[in-house]
């Protein structure tokens, strides 16, 4: 757990950006990003209950997010005055960890749904 575990978890609850330095191992070395706190808590369907910290990487490549990233994989962590909106992030219906009061993405999939391939 980082020792500013507590403001990671009021950056979820109040909708601030915080930005991240983490060791990336396909990057092979330590990588600095603004992202978007999602929770803290195992990766679902994972044997080995490890909690993670789970972000938004809002310049990853599609198919890259949501990151999970163990302590300690994270070099740094604060917390950006800078606002972010849940509803913009295509995540879907979620059962969260870490209790918060977010609106639903309109755009979202709920994962069940079939998405409707490219034209």
């Amino acid at each position: 757990m980082l020792a500013n575990h507590a403001q990671f978890l009021e950056a979820i609850r109040e909708k601030k950006l915080v930005r991240i330095v983490f060791y990336s191992i396909p990057d092979a070395g330590k990588v600095d990003r603004e992202c978007i706190p999602l929770d803290y808590g195992p990766e679902p369907g994972v044997k080995d209950a490890l909690n993670r910290y789970w972000v938004w990487d809002r310049v990853a490549p599609a198919g890259t997010n949501p990151l999970g990233l163990l302590p300690d994989q994270i070099v740094e962590m604060r917390v950006l005055g800078l606002d972010f909106s849940p509803a913009k992030i295509p995540l879907g219906d979620r059962l969260w960890s870490v209790p918060r009061n977010w609106e639903k993405s309109p755009e979202a999939k709920v994962k069940d749904e079939p998405v409707a391939p490219a034209k």
